[in-house]
């Protein structure tokens, strides 16, 4: 298979640790959807011209990153990261989709602070993105496991935390508070897995 997208994209970058985890392997293309240079090439595979795109063995392409780790765990049933039912798979997808929606708010951030020229700066919304990741990292922070959401080892939840988290560092560290010590465990655990570790967006 090969994987369109950078890291620096946290939603290719979960596929590209989803992927790694299962065991399965993987080309990268690591196209940027903001360089002008990749677009044709993104395009081709996604015509809203976004990333992640994930090529099949059989040149199907998926689009999405809810859609192809979805996919990811039906088509390996005995390596699942979200539970295939019942409370543990609502639990997980809830912790999945609350991360999901705090990394929405980092990337409007990068665009608002790191992209946008300086004079076209909208503070108001700029202060709006901060309470709605804060909010987000403290509903995470407060349910933070000692290990891994998943046990001994990451579930789907613990990947677009630790997404989501690092994210915020590799981009706006001053975001991220001291006081969420269990957030920061959570990543510097994932960091000694190589799956982490190769794809930092730093």
């Amino acid at each position: 298979m090969r994987l369109i997208g950078r890291d620096l994209s946290p939603y290719t970058r979960k596929v590209a640790i989803w992927c790694a985890i299962q065991g399965r392997p993987l080309e990268r293309s690591a196209l940027a959807a903001t360089d002008p240079k990749d677009a044709e090439a993104i395009k081709a595979h996604h015509p809203g011209l976004r990333v992640p795109a994930l090529v099949l063995d059989d040149g199907t392409t998926l689009v999405d990153s809810f859609a192809i780790c979805d996919w990811l765990d039906d088509s390996a049933p005995d390596k699942r990261l979200v539970p295939a039912t019942g409370l543990e798979r609502r639990t997980c997808m809830q912790r999945i989709a609350l991360a999901h929606a705090t990394t929405e708010k980092i990337v409007g951030l990068v665009y608002e602070t790191n992209r946008r020229p300086e004079a076209y700066h909208w503070p108001d919304w700029r202060d709006r993105l901060v309470v709605q990741i804060t909010g987000g990292f403290e509903a995470m922070e407060a349910a933070a496991p000692t290990a891994y959401y998943g046990g001994d080892t990451p579930d789907g939840a613990d990947i677009a935390t630790v997404c989501a988290y690092q994210m915020a560092e590799a981009t706006n560290s001053w975001v991220l508070r001291d006081s969420w010590r269990g957030l920061k465990g959570l990543a510097d655990r994932a960091m000694t897995i190589p799956a982490f570790k190769d794809t930092y967006p730093g």
